[in-house]
C-alpha cells in the first residue's frame, strides 16, 4: 500500500483550529414590508336619550287686528278721521247756506253787535243777542274742556258760558268782565268777553263770503258766515248760535232740560 500518497491528501490529525466547532451564523430576520395601519374610526353612538312626550299643542285663536283709525289733527285736539269727514260734509253744507244767506242781504241794511277778543273783532246779528250784563259768579263744570267756562245764573235762568279765545286759539291776557247772553230757543249760552261789545250799521254789499284768504291762514272758519268791512277794519260776521248749537262739550243742565219741559 503506498501511504504517502494519502498522507498528502488527508491530514490523520486535525489541526486545532480545525477540532474548533465552527459558530453558527446568525439568521437575519426577513425584512417585514411595513403597513400603514389606519385605524378605522368606530361609528358614533347615538345617544340613547329618552324620547321626552310631546306636550299637547294648544290651538289659539288668531290675533285679528283692530281696524286702525286714522286721526286728523286740528288745532287743541284729535279726532277720528270719519269724524272729520263728517265735519267737512257739515261745513260744506254751512258754507253753501251762508252764501246763499248773505246774497239775499245784499243792498240791505243790518244792525251788529260786535265785541273783540284777543286782537280780532266779532259781531253777530243784534237778533241772536238777548242782553249784557256784568259777569256773575260762574259754577265750574268738572270734565269738561276749557273753553267751557262753567255755569251762570242770571235772574233765575242757567247758562252755559262759553270763553271764545280758548275756543279759538286766540291769546287774551285781559279778564272777563261782561256775559253776552245768545237769543235761542235750542241752547242757553252766553259768551265772556273782556270789553263792552257795541252796536254798528252796514250796508249787505260790504259784506263777502269768500273765506279763501282766512280759510288758508286759519283752521277753524266753519262758523264764520262773511267777512264785514267797516272803516278799513275787516270784522268776522260769526254765527255764534250755531256754533255752540254743535259743539260737543255743552254741558246741559238737569234745571235747563225741566225748563223745556
Amino acid at each position: 500500500m503506498a501511504l504517502g500518497k494519502n498522507l498528502k491528501k488527508k491530514k490523520l490529525i486535525p489541526s486545532e483550529e480545525e477540532v474548533k466547532p465552527a459558530k453558527p451564523k446568525r439568521k437575519s430576520k426577513p425584512v417585514q414590508k411595513q403597513t400603514k395601519l389606519i385605524a378605522k374610526k368606530k361609528p358614533i353612538e347615538k345617544s340613547k336619550a329618552r324620547k321626552q312626550p310631546k306636550k299637547p299643542t294648544v290651538k289659539t285663536k288668531p290675533k285679528v287686528k283692530e281696524p286702525e283709525i286714522e286721526v286728523a289733527k286740528t288745532s287743541s285736539f284729535a279726532i277720528p278721521s270719519y269724524i272729520a269727514s263728517e265735519l267737512n260734509e257739515k261745513k260744506k253744507v254751512l258754507r253753501e247756506r251762508y252764501k246763499q244767506e248773505i246774497q239775499s242781504i245784499k243792498g240791505h241794511e243790518l244792525q251788529f253787535v260786535s265785541f273783540e277778543i284777543g286782537k280780532e273783532t266779532y259781531a253777530v246779528g243784534i237778533e241772536d243777542v238777548k242782553e249784557v250784563v256784568p259777569l256773575p259768579k260762574l259754577s265750574e263744570t268738572p270734565n269738561t274742556p276749557k273753553h267751557i267756562k262753567g255755569l251762570a245764573n242770571v235772574r233765575g235762568s242757567t247758562y252755559v258760558v262759553f270763553d271764545l279765545a280758548k275756543r279759538f286759539n286766540l291769546m287774551e291776557e285781559r279778564e272777563p268782565v261782561y256775559l253776552l247772553i245768545l237769543n235761542s230757543t235750542d241752547i242757553k249760552a252766553g259768551l265772556i268777553l273782556p270789553v263792552l261789545p257795541s252796536t254798528f250799521k252796514s250796508n249787505g254789499n260790504l259784506i263777502s263770503s269768500e273765506l279763501q284768504l282766512i280759510e288758508d291762514a286759519s283752521l277753524d272758519v266753519s262758523y264764520i258766515k262773511g267777512i264785514i268791512q267797516q272803516q278799513e277794519k275787516l270784522i268776522f260776521f260769526l254765527d255764534a248760535i250755531e256754533m255752540l248749537k254743535n259743539d260737543k262739550a255743552v254741558v246741559v243742565p238737569d234745571q235747563l232740560i225741566n225748563e223745556g219741559k
